[in-house]
């Protein structure tokens, strides 16, 4: 009989790590990915953050909106393509 393996892999915070990763100076600070048409007035949302944001209470798929409000100091990014 095989022997039946799970893996559990949470990538919730993938794309800020990697962020984070590419610069050095994000490193420890709240880093948010989404959408900001609007300079954080707009209807955007938080496509992810760090841990360090979550801890200001941002989380994916919340308007950005309420993301500026909880951590202005967030050192958000904008989504690339690389």
């Amino acid at each position: 009989m095989p022997t039946r393996v799970i893996t559990h892999i949470d990538m919730d915070a993938f794309f800020a790590a990697i962020e984070q990763r590419d610069d050095p100076g994000l490193k420890g600070k709240p880093v948010v990915v989404g959408a900001d048409p609007k300079g954080g007035r707009g209807r955007g949302v938080v496509f992810t953050c760090s841990y360090e944001a979550r801890s200001c209470g941002i989380h994916s798929a919340m308007p950005i909106s309420a993301a500026y409000r909880r951590c202005p100091h967030a050192g958000d990014r904008a989504f690339e393509h690389r």
